[in-house]
């Protein structure tokens, strides 16, 4: 009988390792462990909210508006008369979520919406929001005609993901130069979509993606 664990055979499958390694329930348990403690403060560093800044007071406006979990921000939610204790409330209970664990947290929509920043919020900048029509002798040309031709001739290097393959399909046609609504569309989307993820610092390829080709 093979004296692999579930556990073992998913490592040797994951990280490549040769050779013969058996994990005792002790083991196993380590594992484990390490990875329910993980919490939300360690793996989301970048994207705590700063110290200051407004960015309290418009997390605060959407607590009022949304339907948070956590018993402090529903408090919020409830109660929109005392504008100091409110912010003390906003506070606390984020320091709280910040150091629970992520596995199978009850508090993963509110740490997204009310307690962290976004990749908008993180990158700063003004991010590009105009329509992706182009009316005819429309003057100065549609903002993301500019950042598709620059994507175009971008360095496939620098490029990630969906910002690669739109890359590849800008190119397919060498000879294109005047952009359409559907190549508007892709590149607005994406920005769009990544805008609102939780922000994980502004090193991430990604991250310079989004500050290239979706803001001014």
């Amino acid at each position: 009988m093979s004296k692999f664990t579930p556990v073992a055979i998913t490592l040797a499958g994951i990280g490549g390792i040769s050779g013969s390694y058996y994990l005792t329930p002790k083991q196993n348990s380590r594992i484990i462990n390490s990875k329910v403690k993980v919490s939300f403060r360690n793996k989301y560093k970048f994207a705590l909210l700063p110290e200051g800044g407004d960015i309290w007071e418009r997390k605060l406006e959407l607590i009022k508006k949304g339907k948070p979990t956590h018993l402090k921000l529903k408090e919020i939610a409830k109660n929109q008369e005392n504008q100091d204790q409110l912010r003390k409330l906003h506070k606390q209970a984020c320091e709280e979520i910040y150091d629970y664990s992520i596995i199978a947290s009850p508090y993963v929509s509110d740490f997204k919406n009310y307690c962290s920043q976004n990749n908008k919020e993180g990158i700063g900048g003004a991010w590009i929001t105009e329509d992706i029509s182009n009316p005819k002798k429309k003057k100065p040309p549609n903002e993301w005609d500019d950042k598709l031709t620059k994507l175009k001739n971008a360095d496939k290097k620098g490029l990630q993901g969906d910002m690669l393959q739109l890359n590849i399909r800008l190119n397919s046609d060498r000879k294109k130069t005047q952009w359409t609504e559907e190549d508007r569309k892709q590149i607005k989307e994406w920005c769009d979509a990544f805008g609102d993820e939780i922000f994980f610092g502004q090193n991430r390829i990604s991250a310079q993606n989004a500050k290239q080709y979706c803001t001014k």
